[in-house]
């Protein structure tokens, strides 16, 4: 699993374009290809080989233009952010689709309810009595945005498969101070499957 890579894959694919200039990512694109057979949106879900054609290209330097690249998206600012696995989101849009999902009621109480425990969507939607249609979309939705990501599965007495939700996140901050700042922290398990964070933080 991969979910912050995942996550972040679109906005980081923006920052390595905005900072490489367009001649370069596409020299990077087609060496990605040319040694992997994967486009960069697909190298950032295994970062490891997009650090290996930056390093081709920029050798040592690529570490800092990676930091750069993440930065962009999200940052820590210290070193107890660091400790306590804890960033600040840089990228506007991945700050409004968590603002968004914070400001709806329904949404809000499934991302905190699934904080650590992961629960079938059944599940979810007896427990917090929310109304099946509505539930269904807005779970689905927090799905498709990456919110919410699958941990494990339950059998049912027939012995099927449904699989099982937490959220991305093991805590939200949202700060109004003078502007609105999106902190997060992400649960050790997403963490340590990000190739990205494990890259360029050596986490």
């Amino acid at each position: 699993m991969t979910e912050i890579d995942t996550f972040f894959a679109a906005s980081l694919e923006k920052m390595i374009r905005e900072n490489l200039g367009e001649t370069t990512f596409h020299s990077i694109q087609n060496r990605l290809f040319e040694k992997y057979g994967i486009s960069i949106t697909n190298s950032i879900k295994e970062f490891h080989k997009l650090d290996s054609v930056l390093r081709e290209f920029f050798g040592a330097g690529a570490s800092g233009l990676e930091q750069k690249f993440l930065d962009g998206v999200c940052c820590m600012k210290s070193k107890q952010d660091k400790a306590e696995k804890r960033f600040t989101i840089s990228d506007p849009e991945i700050s409004q689709a968590i603002l968004k999902a914070f400001s709806d009621d329904e949404m809000s109480k499934i991302l905190n309810a699934s904080i650590g425990e992961p629960w079938t969507i059944s599940e979810i939607l007896e427990k917090l009595e929310i109304p099946i249609t509505s539930g269904y979309r807005k779970i689905n939705s927090l799905i498709e945005g990456g919110l919410l990501i699958k941990s494990g599965f339950d059998l049912t007495s027939n012995n099927r498969v449904v699989d099982k939700y937490k959220s991305l996140f093991d805590n939200v901050n949202i700060d109004f101070n003078n502007k609105v700042t999106v902190h997060v922290q992400f649960t050790p398990e997403v963490i340590s499957n990000s190739t990205v964070l494990q890259t360029v933080y050596g986490e």
